[in-house]
């Protein structure tokens, strides 16, 4: 299991990443909603999906994904 986060603010092209919670490139708490305790990135995309239309992962911790 893994904690993630999405941005509550989109980026330019309208998506919320999804974010570790180790992410270096994490934004301030209060820029974040709180996703979870969640066993894939495919199912923190889902939750992420439940609340924003169009989310994305962090290009920064991208690659931790496909190991979580």
């Amino acid at each position: 299991m893994a904690e993630f986060y999405i941005e509550k603010t989109a980026k330019d092209s309208g998506e919320h990443l999804i974010h570790f919670a180790n992410c270096s490139a994490l934004p301030a708490e209060t820029e974040l909603d709180y996703l979870g305790s969640i066993a894939s990135y495919d199912s923190a995309k889902s939750a992420g999906k439940a609340r924003f239309h169009a989310v994305n992962a962090c290009t920064t911790c991208a690659s931790k994904y496909a190991d979580a």
